[in-house]
């Protein structure tokens, strides 16, 4: 197996290997960030270059590999001077726990409903938009006739709650709306 890490620019350095397999044909470029010259590499932006590549292509770049490879390799120098790009592993743990978030919200909500709708008394109207987005966002889930629910729920004609979504729309508390679907 042949491999080889060749450095480039600004803590740039350029990976491929020649054995056969997964990695063959692929060429990497992954830019290197550390905070002093003495600490550890990490790999703060990549960019893969190759034909057909797959998620097993993806997935058979050895990341970790390269950091050491790069980190040993007295010809490389990562990029020290000014702000990193978020590392891969920081990065990854961001998704992961956004992601995570987002899930336990959804779940949060299935389980705790919003506030039944009441008309508005004109002191918050932020604020009252706010509770029918969030309302929307609820029944929307579970039925397409969001408006003829939240309407029935309120005890207002189904115009008023059309209004009232198309307010919280304005307002920027709900998305626009596509032409076909709730949402």
């Amino acid at each position: 197996m042949n491999e080889n890490l060749i450095p480039l620019e600004d803590g740039w350095v350029q990976w491929n290997r020649s054995a056969p397999g997964t990695t063959e044909g692929l060429t990497v470029y992954a830019k290197l960030f550390a905070p002093r010259e003495t600490d550890r590499s990490e790999i703060v932006e990549l960019y893969i270059r190759g034909r057909n590549l797959t998620t097993d292509k993806l997935r058979s770049i050895p990341l970790g590999h390269i950091e050491a490879m790069a980190t040993t390799d007295p010809n490389v120098e990562p990029h020290v001077d000014g702000e990193a790009s978020l590392p891969m592993s920081q990065a990854a743990d961001e998704v992961w726990n956004r992601a995570s978030q987002l899930l336990l919200n959804r779940a949060y909500r299935k389980v705790q409903p919003h506030e039944p709708l009441t008309r508005p008394d004109g002191r918050d109207p932020d604020g009252f938009y706010q509770q029918v987005a969030e309302a929307y966002r609820d029944v929307v889930q579970t039925t397409p006739k969001v408006a003829k629910a939240l309407a029935e729920e309120a005890n207002v004609p189904v115009g008023t709650v059309h209004r009232w979504i198309m307010e919280a729309r304005r307002r920027g508390f709900l998305p626009s709306a596509r032409q076909g679907r709730a949402g």
